[in-house]
């Protein structure tokens, strides 16, 4: 039996079938509320791409967690109070990305020109083109790790995953850096 939209939001039995792993209540309430949600976060980010991967992320954290799920109000206000504060999040590690690329030109710039080495200024500008181009979760990762100096464990914790998802995604990064690298030369 499919659930309606009134249906999720008037009464709890959706919730006892997510609890249960019954995917196609999950689907429903997926269906239901994720266009509006990425309407709403497009009004803090900006980008309908970018509001599309949060309310992504919203869904997936929800299902790992289905069994533990636990909600006090109604589940509109649930979804849309997940939904602004990842949109927060976002627009927090997109200040603190654009402070940094801000850092990293304004450093270039106070420099001498001609004391620039040309290769080690070539190898900036592809990583920073490359990292331009990497799915959007490997890019947080890589950045997260590599640029803003934050460990694994850090990374995985303030994301919400594994240990072992923040090595492969860093690995995939690297993987694809000594292939443009390779492609270079």
């Amino acid at each position: 039996m499919e659930l309606s939209r009134s249906q999720i939001v008037e009464n709890p039995e959706w919730l006892v079938r997510i609890r249960a792993g019954d995917e196609a209540s999950f689907e429903v309430l997926f269906r239901t509320f994720a266009p509006g949600l990425c309407a709403f976060v497009t009004g803090y980010v900006g980008s309908r791409e970018v509001a599309e991967e949060i309310v992504q992320d919203l869904f997936f954290a929800i299902w790992r967690r289905h069994k533990q799920l636990t909600i006090e109000s109604s589940i509109a206000n649930y979804l849309y109070a997940g939904a602004r504060n990842r949109a927060f999040d976002w627009l927090k590690r997109d200040r603190t990305a654009r402070h940094h690329r801000d850092d990293v030109v304004g450093t270039i710039d106070e420099r001498d020109n001609s004391a620039l080495d040309e290769g080690a200024l070539i190898t900036m500008l592809d990583l920073h083109d490359f990292i331009g181009r990497v799915p959007p979760r490997c890019k947080l990762i890589f950045t997260l790790s590599r640029q803003q100096g934050m460990s694994y464990s850090e990374v995985a914790t303030w994301l919400g995953l594994s240990v072992k998802t923040v090595e492969a995604q860093i690995g995939r990064a690297l993987k694809a850096i000594r292939a443009m690298q390779a492609s270079c030369e």
